[in-house]
């Protein structure tokens, strides 16, 4: 090989060193910037959004702790009106769900034949007066003549009984007279209560005897609720304690009440006792048999924090609440105090302050400082 060839195998041996050096650096300085341009970018938090309707403000309110109770409602006052003598019907003057007043005429018993009993027993009254005013005269003049020695004592004593039968008899010519007239007025069928008709169990026509039901009525104006109370609750139960209610068909609309009266033996069969609730009712909404459902109230505590019982949790044995506080949700360990599942609150004693606004719904699994939007809907 001649001296020329050396050379050049020599400069390009160096030449494709220097090439293969600059490409293997060039490689380690790119390397870095394509695996920061492939690598994933961690993600930011995802918003979440919950309904202006879902949360609630904080504020002062009442909270009380109540025993539950539940009954039926029925008047307190009500009265059967039953036939005190025996007829034909010949007038109904009122049909259910009428209003009457105390006193006022309700129906119509035959009374021809209470007419002619009076009449019958005024003539025989007259009669016995008659017969007692001609024995009592006789007797005034025989006693006159036995003062002279004219007649005997014993003759005297004849006309004196006599005079004494007729006495007795007029008594008793009165008292059937007075009888007779009541009779008579019971032909007349008067309401002995105000309330409304609520059952008219005869017509014109029907035939009533002696205590037969004819109407029954109920005074709406105050009700009554009775409620079994299990015995080991009973101490703590009072006359003239507080109840408040719900009944169907009126929605969220409370009701209040007091404790009446208190049934002094257990029901047969139970170990519960009967408390009775009385309820005004001048506005006459609530009826007989609707349904009641409410608290007795043990205590009750004043313009205290609480929230709604659906937005209290326990997590890892702690009570808390989610808030949001600027844009986020903040998880809020609190302490409870009175709790009424019925109205459903619960009194906050530490740990929220007036006016936060905290999640009253179940809106599943929620976490710490995730950015939050209210959406008004």
């Amino acid at each position: 090989m001649n001296k020329r060839v050396v050379i050049s195998v020599v400069v390009l041996g160096a030449v494709l060193v220097a090439g293969g050096g600059y490409a293997m650096k060039r490689a380690r300085t790119e390397a870095p910037a394509a695996a920061a341009a492939t690598a994933p970018v961690a993600a930011a938090p995802r918003s979440l959004e919950i309904a202006a309707s879902d949360l609630v403000a904080i504020a002062p309110r009442e909270v009380r702790s109540t025993l539950p109770l539940t009954g039926q409602l029925r008047p307190a006052n009500q009265s059967v009106v039953r036939a005190k003598v025996a007829g034909e019907i010949v007038e109904m003057r009122v049909k259910e769900g009428q209003a009457v007043q105390a006193g006022e005429l309700l129906a119509r018993i035959d009374p021809a034949d209470y007419k002619a009993r009076v009449d019958e027993k005024a003539g025989a009254l007259e009669a016995s007066k008659a017969q007692f005013e001609y024995n009592e005269k006789t007797r005034r003049n025989n006693e006159e003549l036995m003062r002279k020695n004219f007649i005997s004592k014993n003759a005297y004593d004849n006309f004196l009984n006599s005079a004494s039968v007729s006495q007795a008899q007029v008594k008793t010519a009165e008292a059937q007279l007075v009888q007779a007239r009541k009779a008579l007025d019971d032909t007349l069928v008067k309401a002995p209560i105000a309330g409304v008709v609520s059952e008219r169990a005869m017509q014109v026509g029907d035939k009533a005897a002696i205590d037969s039901k004819l109407i029954s009525i109920v005074d709406l104006t105050r009700m009554e609720i009775e409620a079994a109370v299990p015995a080991a609750d009973i101490p703590a139960v009072a006359i003239g304690q507080e109840v408040r209610f719900t009944v169907e068909g009126f929605g969220d609309k409370a009701f209040t009440g007091s404790i009446a009266r208190i049934n002094p033996a257990a029901a047969a069969g139970s170990r519960s006792l009967i408390v009775y609730i009385e309820v005004a009712n001048k506005e006459g909404l609530l009826k007989g048999g609707m349904f009641a459902k409410g608290g007795l109230t043990l205590d009750r505590r004043a313009s205290v924090l609480a929230v709604p019982v659906s937005a209290l949790r326990e997590e890892a044995g702690q009570a808390v609440v989610y808030r949001i506080e600027a844009g986020k949700l903040l998880r809020t360990p609190v302490k409870t105090g009175v709790r009424n599942a019925e109205e459903g609150w619960v009194e906050i004693t530490e740990g929220l302050p007036q006016g936060a606004q905290v999640v009253k719904a179940n809106l599943g699994d929620l976490k710490s400082d995730v950015p939050v939007t209210v959406v008004q809907k």
